[in-house]
């Protein structure tokens, strides 16, 4: 009888696992759907372009190494949009893959469907995901390190863990320096934990030291960039409303909401993402599982909104991307806990939520418009417009923000050469100095594109004076295009 009954448990056990993994394969499916639909549709932005450059160059900058030699290895065998962006999609799949994990350790599989579902649908990952940037990568990296920790956190013996946290917790912040704000996190669980337990929390002595001197050298390179100037983060200086803000860019609608409905949709959103929140900290049964991952999201953001007001401000978002899992899984917890007690209130909040990541989106992938702090993706169109109409014996004089000419070369299909030519500084922005950029040009052969900055009527006016026969196209985003024919 008693074996009859270990085998029905066993067989319904390996059910249960059977249908998670069928669960986890669907919601990977429908990830990869969302991470390949359009991943091309709109063209690489300045930043795509300087990882490519920095790859090219294989060199830390600004204290990021990691992702460049990645990305390096994977150029190698193309370079469309597509596949260059195919990279932060395997590491998005990871970081889905790694959520749901780390929420069934810590809490249970439902749980980690829930969360790693969250995750999947979020509007900005899903931009991130479809980027030659390293955030993915970042959010793959800390996930796995936090894995390793949580192991860590119950079972402190195992050295394997303890190792595997201090060597991710390096490549997190190998990859991106703002991942070293969950060290803040680490500590204060592991101090909690084990500070009765001396022996236990020596443990963590070794591989923590470890960590600090593998840093050694990415604190270098990042304290000179700072000193030097060249490189200066600014954004917002944030308040309670963007912090509260946040919940609302990060895991449904990245985006200016139009108003008055869907403005007063998504402020209703952001106050239910609150309650869900706290409901899932401090309701019963509370947990100590639930505790950490607040800390892991709650500590980074903290540290960078102090920072934010006694410094320049970094808040912006991507750079915290990183803090989203653990965002998401909170929500998963805090719904969980109102699906077992108010049904109701649980399909108005399922509701809510599906209006609006729906809404997000369909925002993201309609508009040609990319997420809030991002610049517009123009050099494609640009190029294109050069591709139609160019004839043999043309010249590019390139001189726009940032100067390289890479994002032309990278589209541009033709064989007339690309000169580069400073841009005219902002704040000597008038007649003599516009007046002495042109004079500077290449005397005209044959015909000549000129790609400026949308600067003002003046420097139009300046340019049609010194060459007659002009052709301005229509202007793309920051840039317009000139072609200047030579009198016959």
């Amino acid at each position: 009888m008693k074996l009859k009954t270990l085998n029905s448990l066993l067989i319904l056990q390996d059910k249960n696992q059977r249908r998670q993994w069928f669960l986890l394969g669907c919601l990977l499916l429908l990830a990869v759907s969302l991470y390949i639909y359009k991943i091309d549709s709109k063209g690489l932005w300045i930043d795509e372009f300087i990882s490519l450059i920095d790859a090219e160059k294989l060199r830390m900058k600004d204290g990021r190494f990691l992702y460049y030699p990645l990305l390096a290895f994977w150029m190698m065998f193309s370079h469309s949009d597509a596949w260059l962006r195919g990279l932060s999609v395997i590491f998005a799949l990871g970081s889905v893959v790694l959520l749901y994990e780390l929420a069934r350790y810590l809490f249970n599989e439902t749980t980690g469907l829930v969360a790693a579902l969250m995750l999947t649908l979020s509007p900005l990952f899903i931009n991130h995901a479809q980027e030659v940037r390293y955030y993915t990568l970042s959010t793959f990296v800390t996930l796995a390190g936090t894995l390793c920790l949580a192991h860590a956190l119950k079972q402190p013996d195992n050295w394997k863990t303890k190792g595997g946290w201090a060597i991710l917790r390096f490549l997190g912040v190998l990859t991106v320096p703002f991942n070293a704000t969950l060290i803040g996190a680490d500590l204060l669980l592991i101090g909690a934990k084990f500070f009765r337990q001396k022996k236990k929390l020596l443990g963590f002595a070794t591989p923590f030291m470890g960590f600090i001197l593998l840093c050694i050298p990415v604190a270098m390179d990042l304290l000179s960039t700072v000193t030097s100037g060249k490189h200066r983060l600014i954004g917002p200086t944030p308040g309670i409303t963007d912090v509260l803000r946040q919940f609302r860019l990060l895991t449904a609608y990245s985006y200016p909401p139009p108003p008055p409905y869907l403005t007063r949709l998504l402020q209703v959103y952001i106050l239910l993402v609150v309650a869900i929140l706290v409901i899932a900290i401090i309701k019963k049964p509370r947990t100590q599982e639930s505790l950490w991952v607040a800390a892991w999201g709650f500590i980074p953001l903290t540290i960078i909104f102090v920072y934010s007001h006694v410094s320049n401000s970094i808040w912006i978002t991507r750079y915290f991307m990183f803090v989203a899992p653990y965002l998401f899984l909170l929500m998963a917890v805090g719904f969980l806990k109102i699906w077992r007690q108010w049904r109701v209130m649980a399909i108005i909040i399922a509701l809510v939520y599906g209006i609006a990541v729906s809404t997000g989106l369909t925002h993201y992938y309609s508009s040609s418009e990319r997420y809030i702090g991002a610049s517009g993706d123009f050099y494609r169109g640009v190029a294109q417009t050069i591709n139609a109409e160019e004839k043999p014996g043309d010249v590019i004089i390139w001189s726009i923000l940032h100067g390289t000419s890479i994002p032309l070369r990278h589209y541009h299909r033709g064989s007339a050469p690309i000169i580069e030519k400073i841009q005219i500084p902002r704040d000597s922005f008038d007649e003599t100095t516009i007046k002495e950029w042109l004079r500077t040009l290449p005397t005209i052969e044959s015909r000549l594109w000129i790609v400026h900055p949308n600067k003002s009527e003046l420097f139009c006016q300046l340019l049609q004076e010194k060459y007659q026969n002009i052709t301005n196209y229509e202007q793309f985003g920051q840039c317009s295009v000139s072609l200047i024919t030579p009198e016959s």
